[in-house]
């Protein structure tokens, strides 16, 4: 996306432009700053690979697992017929949509501290969907379509899917990164991690039946990082009161905390600061990495009703590897 783009070039403090025209152009040969503008690039490219927007499910690991995991990840073999041969970069677009929908391994990259990720690619549609008004539409099309007051046009569009699968060695955590979740539907985004447990099976020996048994769950942590107040800073939430209302609430950008926000303040004092949160968004501003990451954790209503409430995964969005880290390490601390 070109705003969290735009976001980083001025952390780096570089020209930002209007658009992707202009970030092409600044990076040309031809400028006074093109090569910092270069390396700039190739190093923001190599960190999104494996962050940008993600949903992600937790499995925790025992240290010997986690040792074991690591060796196998070392000494497993790139093997990709379809994406392998442009990879970083995507095949063409207009091979996409007779590609493989299977994830295929096509790096294996270690980490200074000693964790590995595997990127696996494949390819994905989401439905692009239109309406025109009868008086945009050529009069052939009205003859066809008598009466009509509006049409809706599906379009399949493909795109290159790069999901990662992360081990946290000295953590005993694995990570499972699925890509691009705001284009999959909601039952795609709860088969996409076994698909691609399944790939990694392929590959890890440990990873076989590690499908069957559930992700860590995250609900408890909705409810401990919002009452947390030095946690992130909180842009959205969702909540059932005492009082039995459902109430939904989100700050615009670049604005304050909700927490501090007035109105909910004054809500919040009304209710005793009891309420049942189930929707929890938090940005994160992360000095030490210069950059900032996104959590969201958003379960279903029903779940306050339910003696166990369970939520299986997260959105995390951040174009630093570090940042998406630390978002992670915030927020496994509030689930055990």
């Amino acid at each position: 996306m070109f705003t969290a783009m735009r976001d980083a070039l001025k952390r780096e403090k570089l020209p930002v432009g209007q658009g992707w025209a202009d970030v092409i152009a600044n990076a040309s040969e031809s400028t006074t700053q093109g090569d910092k503008f270069r390396q700039f690039l190739g190093t923001y490219f190599a960190e999104t690979t494996i962050t940008g927007e993600r949903y992600v499910q937790l499995f925790a690991v025992e240290d010997e697992e986690a040792k074991q995991i690591a060796a196998q990840m070392q000494a497993a073999v790139v093997s990709s017929p379809t994406f392998g041969t442009p990879y970083p970069l995507p095949i063409p677009q207009n091979e996409l949509a007779g590609s493989s929908s299977e994830p295929e391994l096509c790096e294996v990259r270690p980490h200074d501290n000693g964790d590995f990720s595997l990127i696996f690619c494949s390819a994905r549609w989401h439905e692009d969907k239109n309406a025109y008004e009868a008086k945009q539409l050529p009069a052939h099309v009205l003859d066809t379509y008598r009466g009509i007051d509006k049409l809706v046009t599906y379009r399949k569009v493909y795109y290159q899917a790069y999901d990662v699968v992360t081990l946290r060695t000295k953590l005993g955590r694995i990570e499972v990164c699925i890509d691009a979740p705001a284009k999959a539907k909601t039952a795609e985004i709860e088969a996409l991690p076994l698909k691609l447990l399944s790939a990694c099976a392929l590959h890890i020996a440990n990873f076989k039946g590690m499908g069957a048994k559930p992700p860590e769950n995250l609900f408890p942590a909705i409810a401990g990082m919002y009452y947390h107040s030095a946690e992130g800073k909180v842009m959205g939430l969702a909540f059932r009161t005492m009082t039995g209302s459902i109430k939904r609430e989100r700050m615009t950008p670049d604005n304050d905390d909700l927490r501090n926000e007035k109105f909910h303040h004054a809500g919040m004092n009304a209710v005793g600061q009891k309420i049942s949160p189930y929707e929890l968004a938090l940005d994160y501003e992360i000095k030490q990495h210069s950059t900032i990451a996104t959590l969201k954790l958003s379960a279903l209503i029903r779940e306050l009703s339910s003696a166990t409430p369970t939520l299986h995964g997260c959105y995390v969005t951040s174009s630093s590897f570090a940042a998406f880290e630390h978002t992670l390490n915030r927020l496994v601390t509030y689930i055990y």
